[in-house]
């Protein structure tokens, strides 16, 4: 079990859903998501988005023949999802990416104003 008070983390990005931390100290994040704390490299959860990008839950809210449940397998975790968890989790992943594209912008733009 990760007890993420005990951690120095830095909130990359939060939904009503989740939280993902970025940990300096460990070059690692976590995620808080559904009241589950996984950890993952920057790699690995690149990979997670990647994965929950290609589900298609709308569909799955409008398919009545199969079950509403997605199962993901990614490194050592596992997540079982409906598809409102499934949007949820994608919101939580853009949003966390598009943190990491906002800095790398921001530090870039710093590093020019400082070398002219």
């Amino acid at each position: 079990m990760i007890h993420i008070k005990d951690l120095e983390l830095l909130e990359v990005f939060k939904t009503n859903f989740g939280t993902v931390f970025q940990s300096d100290k460990q070059n690692c994040l976590y995620m808080d998501f559904d009241g589950k704390v996984s950890k993952f490299s920057f790699k690995a959860l690149k990979d997670l988005k990647k994965t929950v990008d290609k589900i298609d839950w709308q569909y799955m809210l409008i398919n009545t023949e199969q079950a509403d449940i997605e199962i993901i397998l990614q490194n050592d975790h596992c997540f079982i999802l409906n598809s409102l968890q499934i949007a949820a989790l994608k919101d939580l992943l853009h949003g966390t990416f598009a943190m990491f594209q906002l800095n790398h912008i921001i530090k870039d733009c710093l590093h020019r104003l400082v070398i002219n």
